[in-house]
């Protein structure tokens, strides 16, 4: 598992490593002195990423701002000595937010829970097989399936993946992690629909059409899903 250690302190980032090595030495770390650097990189490759808010330039805060936009599938650790934050981390879904300095023990318990984090966010992975290899996504990063033919593309944020596949058998895989058909063509992610008026479905800005014949069990799947009725 490889986790990004984002702090521009060289001993709080060093004492970081010590702690990771002493917990797990299958723990792959690499360390960023800066959040820029960070978001250059290509951040797919990391599982976790544990980051100081308090940072010259682009704080740490901002880039996880960012970072969601790209990557909704890292999960996020806040290290800092800043507890105003502290409130605003849930607006990133970070995993924790710890307070400098902390000690190893408490340190081992909170990463305990992050890695579970990970480990539930590979479950809900969806592996796609295109002309140019395979690619894993997060199911938060599909916004909806589309068929075309013989193949299906995969919309997902940032990029579209083209496979040879049925839709049945991908409504098969997917509708356990929240995906619904709103027609014969478009197996839409319930948590990217942003709204519904008449028969059109508002996806992460693109608007798809909702049949007739199918609208009943999307709106009833969409409720379950949001828990609202409808």
């Amino acid at each position: 598992m490889n986790i990004a250690i984002v702090d521009d302190s060289d001993a709080d980032a060093q004492s970081l490593i010590g702690y990771l090595d002493a917990f797990e030495a299958e723990l792959v770390t690499e360390r960023f002195c800066d959040a820029n650097s960070f978001l250059k990189s290509d951040t797919s490759h990391f599982s976790l990423v544990i980051m100081d808010i308090d940072m010259p330039g682009l704080s740490g805060m901002e880039a996880a701002h960012l970072l969601r936009s790209v990557n909704p599938a890292i999960q996020i650790m806040f290290m800092t000595t800043m507890p105003q934050y502290a409130l605003e981390s849930y607006e990133v879904e970070a995993v924790d937010y710890v307070l400098k300095p902390v000690a190893y023990a408490a340190f081992a318990l909170k990463l305990s829970k992050a890695l579970l984090r990970v480990k539930r966010a590979r479950q809900d992975a969806i592996v796609v097989k295109t002309a140019e290899g395979l690619f894993s996504l997060s199911s938060r990063e599909v916004t909806y399936v589309e068929s075309q033919g013989h193949y299906l593309l995969y919309h997902a944020l940032g990029r579209t993946l083209r496979t040879r596949d049925t839709m049945a058998a991908a409504e098969k895989r997917l509708e356990p992690l929240g995906f619904a058909r709103c027609n014969s063509y478009y197996l839409v992610n319930l948590r990217s629909v942003s709204s519904i008026t008449g028969l059109d479905v508002t996806v992460s800005g693109d608007v798809l059409r909702m049949s007739r014949s199918r609208r009943k069990a999307f709106m009833e799947a969409f409720a379950r899903f949001s828990g609202s009725p409808w």
